[in-house]
């Protein structure tokens, strides 16, 4: 049985949790009396019905993408409130990691897309304050942009891939910032890169994209980031005596 305390520890680590400069509150946000891990559940939001699917599983440590606490401190009432309490009562603690397992390399959320895609020479790619939040990829062979939206009828939370084709129709040089990674598009492009591979759109999009000549194609927010905490669940039981679940809850987004 695995300590919580030795779980933070390993994660804040492993993640360079410290490191990054993020709007949301990276690390443990809330943290039980019980130290003695049994089950961990994974999930993409902290929302209320994914926080009772961990409890309903016995999880009593929940690790997510997107937390509860983003920016300035709030009041602990209504459903924020019910949530802490929720976790609190249950003796679940909730640990977050946004940025810092966006970009990382081994179980970040783009470098583990790329690897999904059976991409090339990932590195990291995109910096935002000192950090990065994407990877780089190739494929030795060019392929026209059905391969990326064929493989993805696979991934968990599939949704109709939005395709903006305004590059070239063979694509080898790939980028990936998941989640609301439209912002990446003109570095991108930029960069040498013939398509970038992010979450959701903006409406700005259209224009920058054909404006600079390079493909994007949006496979959902949720989707594009359920492959990191995976990959945090994988590594926590190579690590730890753990059994770990995944709370899957798409949102269609």
């Amino acid at each position: 049985m695995a300590q919580l305390t030795s779980i933070i520890d390993f994660l804040d680590g492993l993640l360079r949790t410290k490191e990054f400069t993020d709007d949301s509150l990276n690390g443990v946000q809330v943290q039980s009396s019980e130290n003695n891990i049994r089950t961990v559940a994974v999930a993409v939001d902290a929302g209320l019905s994914v926080i009772e699917k961990a409890i309903a599983s016995e999880a009593n440590l929940l690790i997510v993408h997107h937390g509860l606490m983003w920016g300035a401190e709030q009041p602990i009432r209504g459903t924020f409130g019910r949530k802490v309490e929720l976790l609190l009562r249950n003796r679940c603690s909730l640990y977050c990691s946004h940025l810092p397992l966006d970009g990382h390399a081994e179980v970040g959320n783009a470098a583990e897309l790329a690897r999904f895609f059976k991409l090339q020479e990932i590195r990291s790619w995109f910096e935002y304050k000192g950090n990065p939040i994407g990877a780089r990829a190739i494929l030795n062979k060019p392929v026209p942009i059905q391969y990326f939206t064929e493989a993805a009828q696979q991934m968990s939370g599939a949704i109709s891939p939005l395709i903006l084709p305004f590059g070239k129709r063979e694509i080898s040089k790939v980028g990936i910032v998941t989640g609301s990674g439209a912002f990446a598009i003109d570095q991108a492009a930029q960069d040498g890169l013939e398509l970038l591979i992010s979450g959701e759109a903006k409406q700005s999009c259209y224009h920058h994209c054909r404006e600079a000549g390079i493909n994007a194609l949006f496979l959902g927010h949720y989707a594009t980031e359920t492959f990191g905490v995976l990959a945090l669940a994988r590594t926590l039981v190579e690590k730890f005596e753990v059994k770990t679940v995944f709370i899957d809850e798409p949102t269609g987004i």
